[in-house]
């Protein structure tokens, strides 16, 4: 049962990256998962509900900061960068294997159908950012209290900067080929070697 629900979560979530929300018919959701209406609405009350299901599991539940950081410890500045940029690559990893062409293209305009389409998506995905952003001012703060960064940096600029390079480049990317993350890895170096002590 819960295979087959996985099944249909994934199918839903490579086709919503390539057609919108409003164009999915339910013959293209029938066509898609090799299932019958019958079969997926028993496990989804509508396509409303698929979708909000797809969009709780491949976009807010991966940027969640209790699950993307469950294993990060406190550590430093420049070890959460590497923790940071492997925990990119292990999201970007278990996506790919849908097979989508420009899967980063099609992951933000999936986001932009949830604002759309989701209710409250908005709230939602601003706590993700609110939490992430977080995250970095405490790991920011720690590398200033044990002195590994320049007493002169602020906080919430320095944990500012490494989030904005990060969605500044994911997003200028997508639009291109898709994150870059050896690119985004050296900026942050480059970053983080003006700032450290």
């Amino acid at each position: 049962m819960k295979d087959t629900e996985d099944k249909i979560l994934f199918g839903a979530f490579k086709l919503f990256l390539t057609k919108n929300f409003e164009k999915v018919t339910i013959a293209d959701l029938e066509k898609a998962l090799g299932l019958s209406r019958g079969a997926i609405f028993y496990y989804m009350k509508n396509k409303e509900e698929l979708f909000i299901k797809v969009i709780d599991r491949y976009i807010l539940s991966p940027h969640n900061i209790d699950i993307k950081f469950a294993t990060f410890k406190d550590s430093s500045l420049i070890e959460f960068i590497d923790f940071y940029i492997e925990g990119i690559n292990r999201t970007i990893k278990s996506i790919e294997s849908c097979g989508v062409k420009n899967l980063s293209r099609c992951y933000f305009n999936l986001i932009f159908q949830a604002i759309q389409y989701y209710p409250d998506f908005g709230t939602l995905i601003a706590k993700v950012f609110d939490s992430e952003l977080d995250l970095w001012k405490r790991v920011v703060s720690n590398a200033l209290k044990s002195g590994e960064i320049r007493p002169e940096y602020d906080v919430d600029y320095v944990a500012m900067h490494f989030r904005y390079i990060y969605s500044g480049l994911s997003f200028e990317m997508c639009l291109k080929n898709g994150l870059d993350t050896a690119l985004l890895k050296d900026l942050f170096m480059k970053y983080y070697n003006e700032i450290k002590a």
